[in-house]
C-alpha cells in the first residue's frame, strides 16, 4: 500500500536529526510547492516540527529555543535556488577562526539584497554578481571571504597563520588558479599563505 504524502515526509523527517532545517524546497520531488508546504503546516500542527519563518521550518533539539541561523541560511538559499557563501564576521566564524557569534549573520548571494529576523538572530544577504561566484570551488570562496573579512590592512599574522594552517592540505596550485581574478592584493596574501603553509604543522601535529 502506497504511503500517503504526509507519511513520505514524515518518514523523510525521520532520518533528519535533531536542529536540522529544512525548506518547502526539500520535497518538491514528492509534489508541487503549495502541497508541500500544506504538509509541513500539517506536521506543524501535529508538534513534528516547528516553523521559523516562510517555507522554513526545523526540527527541535530539545537544547536551542531557535535553529542554527547558518543552517537556517542555508535553507533560505536552497528555498530560492542561489549560491550562497559567508562573509565578514560570519565567514571568520564558520572558518572557524573566531568563536563569538556575529551580531547579524551576513552572506553573498546571486540573488536579491534582503534580510530575516527569526528569535534574536538576524540574516542578511547581499547580492553579489553570479561570475564573482562562479570560478572557486566552496572552500576557495571561504577562504577569500576571511581574507576580504580582515581587509587589506588589518590582517595579523596570527590569523594569517591560521589561515596557512587551514589550506596546508589543499591544491595550492588550483587554488592559485582559482584566485587569479581576486584583487591583487588577496592574490598576495593567497601566495604568501602557500608559502607559510609549506612549513605550518598541521593541528594533529601540534596536539602531538
Amino acid at each position: 500500500m502506497r504511503f500517503s504524502l504526509y507519511k513520505q515526509m514524515e518518514k523523510r523527517l525521520s532520518f533528519l536529526a535533531p536542529g536540522s532545517v529544512i525548506s518547502v524546497a526539500d520535497f518538491v520531488d514528492f509534489a508541487a510547492p503549495k502541497t508541500v508546504s500544506k504538509m509541513l503546516t500539517r506536521l506543524q500542527e501535529a508538534g513534528k516540527i516547528d516553523r521559523v519563518l516562510r517555507s522554513i521550518f526545523w526540527i527541535p533539539d530539545g537544547v536551542s529555543d531557535t535553529p542554527k541561523p547558518h543552517l537556517v541560511a542555508e535553507a533560505l538559499a536552497r528555498e530560492n535556488g542561489w549560491d550562497l557563501m559567508p562573509s565578514n564576521e560570519t565567514a571568520l566564524v564558520e572558518f572557524g577562526l573566531r568563536e563569538e557569534a556575529p551580531l547579524v549573520w551576513t552572506y553573498v548571494t546571486n540573488g536579491t539584497n534582503r534580510s530575516y529576523r527569526y528569535g534574536e538572530h538576524t540574516i542578511s544577504f547581499t547580492h553579489t554578481s553570479s561570475r564573482a561566484m562562479a570560478y572557486m570551488t566552496k572552500k576557495t570562496r571561504m577562504l577569500v571571504q576571511c581574507i576580504r573579512a580582515y581587509g587589506k590592512e588589518h590582517l595579523p599574522e596570527e590569523a594569517l597563520m591560521k589561515l596557512a594552517e587551514k589550506i596546508r592540505e589543499w591544491d595550492f596550485k588550483k587554488l592559485k588558479e582559482e584566485t587569479e581574478n581576486a584583487a591583487r592584493w588577496v592574490q598576495l596574501v593567497v601566495l604568501k599563505m602557500c608559502r607559510l603553509a609549506r612549513k605550518v604543522p598541521s593541528t594533529e601535529q601540534i596536539r602531538r
